[in-house]
């Protein structure tokens, strides 16, 4: 996804922070569209959304489409409704808050109103007005009724409208009440007032992507532990894939506290280079690169499956802390598309502190403002998270085109243990990289050519 398009959700997350409700993003609870919950914390969210008639495609400048969100108590016990939001997420297209109306009629209302907009530079932002009686019993459900209307001068193409509502629950402890309800991030397409004379580029093919054997358990200054990262070209055709794995984590972790290695060729083990996210902070990116400009390419052949072995270890003055992780696969695009991304299932880890201590849920961070990412003046920007609409998907993630046509790149292979294609893949849509903030590849580029420049 483009980087402003993550932008946008991050500033999305700031307007419910200002608003008084700490809400944690989750990239991964934006892999499908569908009933999805991000909670604070550690805490799950009681609550459901789900969407209800959203159209898969609308003409710009045609009459509004009507469609539900539904808010459902899932507890065994009531529930308080704080607030809600409508977020149309910019996929890379450059459609902006103006070419966009949104009315709502609240549940068991029916008068539209207009939905107080927040400005974006991408995409739009929408506030939707508490319900008259907040309260939600056990099993209970509230239909909010939405219109949404496509300006003629908004551009062709893909956007990923969600519906968030922030809950409370009077049960819990002040500091764990809220927690936010969201909607799956299904794609919507916006075709255009007047055909295009150009056909706009497909979405490359993902490969599969997994991560088998990981431990739960690391102490800081312990022994590496190994695993594996799997990837599976199940698309018919070969592919160009970076790969990256993701530390989701609520607080920074430092990346001097961490080493993590892979076997690159010849079996030798390399060390895996630091990136980083604007929109999350707490992140660390790593790429397998294993010296050459063409290192971080491996091609994947059609039917193929790779294995990389990694391993994984912390320092000894790492904190407590607990996490998880994902492995990203980004295709880079051949003649006619777009780039795509995959991404693993998440792997849950702590780590202990060296005296034997676990890990506490660390505080949601509380700053609104996201910090710029570096941008290198040189070097191609591999675009990532642009998807087919077929594959349902945060942040989570379009990005940005390639300026120039990639060089061909040779068949720069890892060290692999093990073939077959059994494994399914786990394409994932732009969407999810939007939530996710997880399209990061690109991102992880940009923050790593810039940090290497400033070491060397």
């Amino acid at each position: 996804m483009r980087i402003r398009h993550r932008r946008f959700l991050a500033a999305a997350a700031a307007v419910t922070l200002a608003s008084g409700l700490a809400v944690t993003a989750a990239p991964a609870a934006f892999a499908a569209p569908g009933s999805v919950t991000v909670a604070q914390g550690a805490q799950s969210a009681p609550a459901t959304v789900t969407f209800g008639g959203l159209p898969g495609t609308v003409k710009a400048g045609s009459a509004p489409v009507e469609f539900t969100a539904t808010l459902k108590n899932a507890a065994d016990h009531p529930l308080d409704v704080l607030s809600s939001t409508f977020v149309i997420g910019d996929t890379g297209t450059g459609t902006k808050q103006g070419q966009f109306k949104l009315e709502y009629q609240l549940p068991g209302a029916t008068q539209w109103q207009d939905a107080k907009a927040n400005t974006a530079n991408t995409g739009g932002l929408w506030e939707v007005a508490p319900p008259a009686a907040p309260h939600l019993a056990p099993g209970a459900e509230l239909v909010y009724r939405l219109r949404l209307t496509v300006t003629a001068e908004a551009p062709a193409g893909r956007v990923t409208p969600g519906f968030n509502t922030n809950v409370s629950d009077p049960g819990l402890p002040p500091e764990q009440r809220v927690s936010q309800a969201m909607s799956g991030y299904p794609d919507l397409v916006i075709t255009p007032a007047v055909a295009p004379t150009t056909p706009a580029p497909t979405p490359a093919a993902t490969a599969g992507v997994r991560i088998d054997g990981a431990p739960a358990v690391f102490t800081a200054g312990g022994e590496p532990k190994p695993f594996k990262l799997v990837f599976t070209n199940s698309s018919g055709k070969d592919l160009r894939v970076i790969p990256a794995v993701v530390f989701q984590v609520e607080t920074e972790l430092p990346f001097e506290t961490v080493t993590f290695e892979f076997q690159g060729p010849g079996g030798k083990w390399l060390p895996g280079g630091p990136g980083g996210n604007s929109e999350h902070p707490g992140w660390l990116y790593m790429d397998l690169r294993s010296g050459d400009k063409n290192s971080d390419v491996i091609t994947l052949a059609k039917g193929e499956s790779r294995t990389i072995d990694v391993r994984l270890s912390f320092t000894k003055d790492a904190q407590a802390r607990t996490g998880s992780l994902v492995a990203l696969a980004g295709t880079l695009p051949g003649s006619g598309e777009s780039a795509a991304e995959a991404s693993s299932p998440k792997a849950g880890f702590t780590v202990e502190a060296a005296g034997g201590s676990t890990a506490t849920p660390s505080p949601t961070p509380s700053a609104t403002t996201v910090p710029t990412v570096p941008q290198p003046s040189t070097a191609p920007v591999v675009p990532v998270a642009e998807t087919t609409a077929a594959a349902p998907s945060p942040a989570a993630v379009g990005s940005q085109v390639v300026a120039a046509a990639a060089p061909a790149v040779p068949d720069t292979r890892l060290a692999s243990t093990g073939g077959g294609s059994g494994a399914e893949p786990m394409a994932i849509t732009g969407a999810v990289a939007i939530a996710l903030g997880i399209g990061t590849v690109v991102v992880a580029r940009r923050r790593n050519a810039a940090q290497g420049r400033a070491g060397r």
